[in-house]
């Protein structure tokens, strides 16, 4: 017997799009400029900020597995994930706007209090609504070039969420207000009409795609949180990727926090020029125009060697943003950066894929939620890692908060911004490459194939099990 793939259909991969965008266009703004927020507008210490980073990580620890085994044993009619996104996505936007309505009273406990239990509300919630989504788009197809072309389609909607949550506040914002907290009213209109757009572009997407039923396991077939963890956990191949995955989190959100600094404070580009936006933009572009390479290599070189060879281009942008001193190079550089991340984009999920695939047939079961949840616990972390290690180079290196960004900063501060931005997240994606080096599924190998088709044929007896139910219930319903 021979399993047949069949194609995702085109309108499914646009819902995709439209909830990769309402998801990016509130997780873009967050990594970009929620910094920029606590440091210049609302003024909290970068100490405070950093520590505030740790707790936060914590919290990471212990929600997202949880939430994870939580979405992999629900059980309703609708199906397993499509719930969480019709609930929690409102929920999510609202958890949002109070993350950035600190209040004004210059005390610094104040701003550390308000910081830390908004910002582990909203991540309660981004949580439930990331880790269902990402789950219901793997679960949509087994092919692997069938989801490198529905990650094109994801990779386009929060390639988009991701600029407009940058450009807009680098647009409108006034740099040269003194002081610059003053910018705190025109901030938040921002953030109300992104949680907005959010909530309503997750909405469609959870009305618009249509969940799996047949890989709903029945209440009796449920695997034990425990046994579920520890066979997570001993997977070698999700265990080399996580690692992997951990230094792409990192890295997007130091280039997305770090930017407005670099922009302003090394390259002197005032927030009314529109070259202070070019370098994101350009890193979001050519991530697009990089997409038929990615999925042209993945094709001939399976997703593990092309997402291998893409990322070298990654670390040589890294490494030229650390010595660009004007704006041409630093365009350059971004180009470059986006060139090869948009193999990442494209195929890291793809990769985490495969290994679900293979877990499948050893539990017989789809446990997306268990590994989006303990991939959440080891990679989400990085962003708190990468605001931590912000917060202590600009307390390090003496950054003038105060300073309207346009005036010259401490060389000390700038070679810490450039640090940031360039060398260290070269460094952590060289070593990222190590354990991708050792990542077990290739994509090339007879044995990759083998475990699709057995796979796939493994789904067509599900499919037809959950047929047979629904006709025996309908037997019984007739009589």
């Amino acid at each position: 017997m021979k399993f047949e793939y069949k194609k995702v259909p085109l309108r499914t991969k646009f819902y995709a799009g439209m909830g990769s965008f309402g998801l990016n266009i509130t997780a873009g703004l967050f990594s970009a400029w929620t910094l920029t927020f606590y440091i210049r507008i609302v003024g909290i210490n970068p100490l405070l900020w950093s520590v505030c980073m740790l707790i936060y990580l914590i919290w990471n620890a212990v929600n997202d597995p949880i939430f994870g085994f939580l979405s992999d044993r629900t059980y309703t009619k609708y199906g397993r994930r499509v719930p969480y996104l019709i609930l929690c996505g409102p929920l999510l936007s609202i958890s949002f706007v109070l993350l950035y309505s600190s209040p004004i009273n210059n005390q610094q406990w104040v701003y550390f209090i308000w910081l830390l239990i908004t910002m582990l509300f909203y991540d309660t919630f981004f949580t439930l609504v990331s880790i269902n989504f990402n789950s219901l788009i793997i679960e949509l197809t087994i092919h692997p070039h069938e989801r490198a072309k529905i990650n094109f389609f994801t990779g386009i909607g929060g390639g988009i969420g991701v600029a407009l949550s940058y450009v807009f506040p680098i647009l409108f914002l006034q740099y040269d207000l003194v002081p610059f907290s003053l910018n705190r009213v025109i901030f938040q209109p921002i953030i109300i009409i992104f949680s907005i757009f959010s909530a309503v572009f997750i909405a469609i997407t959870a009305f618009g795609i249509k969940e799996p039923l047949e890989l709903v396991p029945d209440k009796s077939d449920k695997l034990n949180i425990w046994y579920s963890a520890k066979k997570t956990l001993k997977n070698r191949a999700f265990l080399t990727f996580v690692m992997f995955n951990f230094v792409m989190t990192y890295i997007v959100f130091a280039i997305q926090s770090n930017l407005p600094f670099y922009m302003g404070d090394v390259l002197n580009v005032s927030s009314d020029n529109l070259l202070a936006s070019m370098p994101l933009l350009l890193f979001i572009l050519f991530s697009v125009i990089g997409y038929p390479v990615g999925l042209f290599l993945n094709k001939r070189k399976g997703n593990k060697r092309a997402t291998f060879y893409l990322s070298l281009l990654v670390v040589g942008g890294f490494m030229m943003i650390t010595f660009s001193n004007n704006v041409f190079l630093a365009n350059i550089s971004f180009i470059i950066l986006g060139f090869g991340y948009s193999g990442q984009t494209l195929l890291v999920p793809t990769l985490l894929g495969d290994i679900i695939d293979k877990d499948e047939l050893e539990t017989g079961q789809r446990r997306e939620g268990a590994f989006f949840g303990i991939n959440a616990l080891i990679t989400k972390p990085a962003q708190s890692v990468s605001a931590a290690m912000s917060g202590l180079i600009f307390f390090f290196t003496n950054y003038n908060q105060n300073l309207p960004i346009g005036e010259s900063q401490p060389e000390t501060a700038i070679l810490g911004i450039k640090l940031l931005i360039g060398l260290i997240p070269a460094v952590f994606i060289m070593i990222g490459l190590i354990f991708l080096w050792y990542y077990p599924l290739d994509g090339t190998t007879v044995e990759y194939k083998e475990l699709k088709q057995k796979v796939g044929i493994l789904h067509e007896k599900k499919l037809q099990i959950l047929k047979d139910k629904l006709t025996n219930l309908e037997k019984l319903t007739d009589k």
